[in-house]
């Protein structure tokens, strides 16, 4: 009976460690989950939002030939906490210089990629220009 008794409890035992594991499991699953970025395309619709969320622009200026561009769109924007700051504090615009050379002269892009950070009424606060990290640009936004 005692022995009944033992393996009950070392059974009962095991099934709540089981389940405390895959419920830690499936919390760090969650928080590692990305967050898809909503880009718009249109500058101005980008100010309309960000005067009523109360947000930052950030605008990406890219070509689809540029390298570096495909790279920030692989490597950077895929980091999570880069997601994370960006969905959080910013309006999101990407450009595209060749269907956009207006805008692309208006901001001055004269390198890709090109990434400025505007207020709601389209003045500039900061750019940078060229490829940056995810480390890089947590630092910059």
């Amino acid at each position: 009976m005692l022995i009944v008794l033992g393996i009950v409890v070392l059974f009962i035992i095991v099934i709540y460690a089981v389940s405390t594991i895959e419920k830690n499991t499936e919390t760090q699953q969650s928080q590692n989950q990305s967050i898809k970025l909503q880009w718009n395309i249109d500058l101005n619709s980008g100010f309309l939002l960000a005067q009523k969320s109360n947000k930052l622009v950030f605008v990406d200026f890219y070509a689809d030939w540029c390298g570096y561009c495909k790279e920030l769109d692989e490597n950077t924007y895929t980091d999570t906490y880069v997601q994370q700051r960006l969905a959080q504090k910013y309006v999101l615009v990407k450009i595209n210089v060749d269907q956009n050379p207006d805008l692309a002269s208006k901001y001055k892009v004269y390198g890709l990629p090109t990434l400025v950070i505007l207020d709601a009424n389209g003045n500039e606060i900061k750019r940078q220009e060229g490829y940056v990290t995810p480390s890089e640009l947590l630092n910059i936004i």
